[in-house]
């Protein structure tokens, strides 16, 4: 088995090679703009890796959860399309919906959980996917976030014994080879729309497949740095009467990139060991889900400690010493 994960990275990597060529041939680049966090020109789509990796898996494992994956392809496609032209909103929904459905049908959840809750279901899948493609702004954040995602589902799963542990262990994989690219002061690729939503695509299939057995909605503090930063900042922004479609640069991970000039890399570790730590004292170390109240009073802490540290750094990067 040792082989064939590194027959799978290397293979990963030859194909990383050769779309970061083809993506500097056909154009399909990100330029810098108003919102960027970057200033030099650079391959976008890098994260086509990701659902590779879940095909490569499908392939070399019977051609199991058939569903899921094709739901990963249709939301790859048109992530990809979206990376290279700009895809309408409502197309976009529409193919994550019918993405999310997929998914959804693969795991049982139709005959598992109350009609009356899918909609909040819905609903947070796709906060989460959309969620996680805006926090995808400095090198190396959506690498390092989901490394620490899956490992610790990796550590969850020595004791619930719940997820295909090569699934995670092949998005893992190709995080790594995508991370060599990304995980730099200049980065050579970026996940683009394709990456940063194919694996929260995966993030919420294995999290979905969690909660159906523990009934506990805390599993969604896996994913709790990202969630405060996207939900306080779009709070922010309608009490502000900002169109939350629009660009900026309010989250508060750019306002340490662009106003307080701190190197991405620092940033990426920074929030991924945030909710590595989140992640061990509350699931990995006491090998428990928090408790509805725990996770309840985590969330209210957490969001209270956020916007401190939010208004604390605002005043001082615009007002410097």
């Amino acid at each position: 088995m040792i082989l064939s994960q590194i027959i799978v990275f290397l293979a990963l990597l030859l194909l990383g090679l050769i779309y970061h060529r083809l993506a500097l041939k056909f154009n399909i680049v990100d330029q810098p703009n108003h919102r960027s966090s970057h200033i030099h020109t650079t391959v976008r789509g890098g994260g086509i890796l990701f659902p590779l990796a879940v095909i490569f898996w499908w392939m070399a494992f019977d051609f199991s959860n058939t569903w899921m994956v094709l739901g990963i392809v249709w939301v790859a496609t048109i992530s990809l399309l979206d990376d290279i032209y700009t895809i309408s909103s409502k197309i976009r929904f529409g193919i994550q919906f019918l993405a999310l459905t997929m998914a959804f049908y693969d795991l049982e959840v139709f005959s598992q959980i109350n009609w009356m809750a899918l909609p909040v279901l819905y609903f947070i899948a796709l906060a989460v996917i959309n969620g996680v493609n805006f926090m995808d702004g400095v090198n190396g954040i959506t690498g390092l976030y989901g490394l620490v995602v899956l490992g610790s589902l990796l550590a969850v799963n020595v004791y619930t014994q719940l997820f295909d542990e090569f699934l995670i262990r092949y998005e893992i994989l190709a995080i790594c080879v995508f991370l060599i690219f990304n995980l730099r002061k200049k980065a050579l690729m970026f996940a683009g729309d394709i990456g940063s939503i194919s694996l929260a695509y995966v993030m919420i299939y294995l999290l979905t497949k969690w909660y159906l057995v523990s009934g506990s909605w805390t599993v969604i503090l896996f994913l709790l740095i990202y969630g405060l930063d996207t939900a306080i900042t779009i709070f922010d922004r309608i009490i502000k009467r900002e169109k939350i479609s629009e660009p900026h640069r309010n989250h508060l991970y750019q306002i340490f990139a662009n106003q307080g000039k701190i190197p991405h890399v620092n940033i990426a570790m920074c929030y991924a060991m945030l909710q590595l730590a989140v992640n061990f004292v509350f699931f990995i170390y006491p090998k428990t889900i928090p408790s509805s109240t725990v996770g309840f009073g985590i969330i209210v802490g957490s969001g209270l400690i956020y916007i401190g540290l939010k208004s604390f750094f605002l005043k001082k990067y615009s007002n410097p010493i």
